[in-house]
């Protein structure tokens, strides 16, 4: 069963980069095979095109027999095999009927490439953040345990009445690094440890001041793409069947961090207190620009086609907003690791140069 559910984790990790070319290629099918080939058909002919030895393969046959079993239902038969809001925006689709359906799979193509282009602007920047804290973490570690005391053996003759200011403040960090050094290491791995718990986990007024700052803002930047995306395309009308805007809030749920979840029963609250409009969804999740470009649409357009507007608005502004502050603090996180790097080294170099005159001095006083 662990190797199962292993083998059934992979497939859908492999698929994940090719679901919006695979929700294109199922739309075309559904729109131009007028009705001939069904879902079903089309999972069972794609089981025997590409094989088990397929990811897509071994996904298709298991979609034909979930398909089979749950009676055509769309979020059973994809359950576990792709992201909650994918399934989210399928379900709603599927209820608005068979011709929607068709035209529903090409939003939902859209959607999922900008989400995806937003979750890698978001990952390598926390993979830029990982590599400084690393790159810190090491010369932290280094400087007293390996180059100073290196350089306390190479030049262990020259008295220390003989050491120069930068020597005295190198040695002196040292000493002061490995006296806390256990400290030092426990308060940089809770700091980093606090900072990758309260993306997700933490609420509140702390969290709103956060959110306009560095890694914060770069994560509610993400998610407010990801929840005006998905908000958009489940709100907009198809045929004569709408997605309540209750519905399309509860739909986000599962899967949703702590953070998004308070986000969420903060909306759902104030539509339950008769909060229709721009207002509901002023709670801090988006940004003030975003906020009033949202209210403007909605007090033009009406709430699903504000919605609507807001999303095309993303696709053609707002991710390239937020991706360029993405690489701004890209480069800002690695350039500081750098320069720290680099200013230790010259630093060790400054120590070197005093040392070696101050061996010469040494010597030449004998």
């Amino acid at each position: 069963m662990a190797g199962l559910n292993h083998a059934a984790w992979l497939a859908r990790r492999q698929f994940r980069a090719q679901r919006a070319d695979y929700y294109e290629y199922l739309g075309s099918l559904m729109e131009q095979g007028d009705g001939r080939k069904t879902l079903h058909d089309i999972f069972e002919d794609d089981a025997r095109r590409y094989g088990r030895r397929s990811v897509r393969g071994r996904l298709s046959a298991r979609w034909a027999e979930r398909f089979r079993e749950s009676g055509g239902n769309l979020e059973q038969t994809f359950q576990g095999s792709l992201p909650n809001d994918d399934i989210a925006l399928l379900r709603a689709s599927q209820l608005a009927g068979a011709g929607a359906l068709a035209t529903s799979l090409h939003d939902v193509a859209g959607t999922a490439r900008l989400l995806d282009r937003a979750k890698s602007g978001f990952l390598t920047t926390m993979m830029a953040a990982g590599i400084a804290c690393c790159a810190m973490l090491l010369m932290l570690v280094a400087t007293p345990l390996y180059t100073v005391p290196q350089l306390r053996r190479t030049f262990a003759v020259v008295p220390a009445e003989y050491w120069g200011k930068s020597t005295r403040a190198l040695f002196g960090l040292a000493d002061l690094l490995q006296a806390n050094l256990g400290l030092a290491l426990i308060g940089l791995a809770l700091l980093v440890g606090l900072s990758a718990w309260s993306l997700p986990s933490l609420t509140g007024a702390l969290r709103r001041r956060l959110d306009e700052w560095s890694i914060w803002r770069l994560y509610r930047d993400f998610h407010s793409i990801r929840f005006l995306a998905l908000l958009g395309t489940m709100a907009r009308q198809r045929g004569n069947v709408a997605t309540p805007l209750r519905d399309a809030l509860l739909a986000q749920m599962p899967g949703a961090s702590a953070w998004k979840a308070w986000h969420l029963n903060r909306m759902l609250l104030l539509l339950d207190d008769g909060v229709v409009g721009a207002e509901t969804f002023d709670t801090g999740l988006l940004d003030r620009e975003t906020q009033w470009f949202l209210a403007d649409m909605m007090a033009i357009h009406g709430v699903d086609a504000g919605l609507a507007r807001t999303r095309q608005r993303i696709e053609g502004r707002i991710i390239v907003d937020v991706l360029r502050r993405a690489l701004v603090l890209r480069w800002t996180i690695l350039l500081f690791a750098v320069g720290a790097l680099i200013g230790m080294t010259l630093w060790h170099f400054s120590v070197i140069d005093e040392l070696r005159r101050a061996m010469q001095a040494y010597y030449a006083a004998r």
